[in-house]
């Protein structure tokens, strides 16, 4: 019996230490909290976009929001608030917004919102509810922590940063021309201003890792170049090597991104 009534007491004293946590907890967000919630699930991840889809510049880092839940139209959004207290990005979830025309399409409410590179902590309120990750933020990797969740859910722990003056190459193939890939690659290969390297250890690649809707997708190959000229010559040396290999509708792709958001095709004119 004794140990019983024990074993009560030690339960009510956890309630009551939680329930304290609880509302401390809230107590320093009662400035952000809105009583309304969202009824989705969040889930996020960093990435680094481009301001514009042809706009030759350095990528920007933001927070991708995507809700667990699928609409009717794929451009929904996610309506948001956020406040900056030191270092933490408080990010406040107010509504998911209908589009004012919808397309076609069953999909995930989708938004971004920046993402400071000196943040060490995240926090989202949904209503009452606190969910709080630790981030660190480099010149190499985005890392996040768990601190608390109840409504999100952070889709990459690690995450890799696209490194200044660095390209991917990709193709894909038929069946039967997958010599193509090879062959640009060792192209590639011969310019000793390029420099190969791999994306090591843990952490989502920001750069696709295979090419889309061939038949054959190869693996994507990474490179690092040191005169920007000589990585604009990629562009010649592509339109060249297309019109005497490539045939058309022959379902070859051969794309070049660089960290700039620099593009090149083997389909058009670069």
């Amino acid at each position: 019996m004794k140990k019983i009534i024990v074993l009560i007491l030690i339960g009510f004293m956890i309630n009551a230490c939680s329930s304290d946590e609880d509302k401390n907890n809230s107590s320093d967000y009662r400035d952000y909290i809105a009583k309304k919630s969202i009824v989705s699930a969040i889930n996020f991840m960093p990435e680094e976009v481009y301001s514009g889809t042809d706009a030759l510049q350095p990528s920007v880092l933001k927070l991708k929001l995507i809700s667990e839940e699928e609409f009717p139209c794929i451009n929904y959004s996610i309506s948001t608030t956020q406040f900056s207290k030191g270092n933490e990005l408080i990010v406040r979830f107010d509504k998911i917004a209908e589009p004012s025309g919808c397309f076609t399409a069953i999909g995930p409410a989708i938004s971004y919102i920046d993402l400071p590179e000196n943040t060490d902590k995240i926090t989202f309120l949904n209503g009452d509810k606190i969910d709080q990750y630790s981030i660190d933020i480099n010149d190499q990797k985005i890392a996040i922590t768990l601190i608390q969740k109840y409504f999100t859910t952070s889709l990459y722990n690690k995450t890799f940063r696209i490194p200044t003056n660095s390209f991917v190459y990709l193709c894909g193939t038929n069946k039967d021309n997958t010599q193509i890939y090879n062959d640009f690659y060792a192209l590639i290969k011969q310019n000793p201003d390029f420099t190969e390297f791999e994306f090591e250890g843990e952490g989502r690649i920001p750069y696709p890792k295979t090419t889309t809707g061939n038949w054959i997708n190869h693996p994507s190959r990474f490179f690092k170049y040191k005169n920007v000229q000589e990585f604009k010559n990629l562009a010649t040396i592509l339109n060249n090597y297309s019109a005497k290999n490539i045939e058309k509708n022959s379902g070859v792709s051969i794309s070049i991104y660089g960290w700039d958001n620099t593009k090149f095709y083997s389909w058009i004119e670069n």
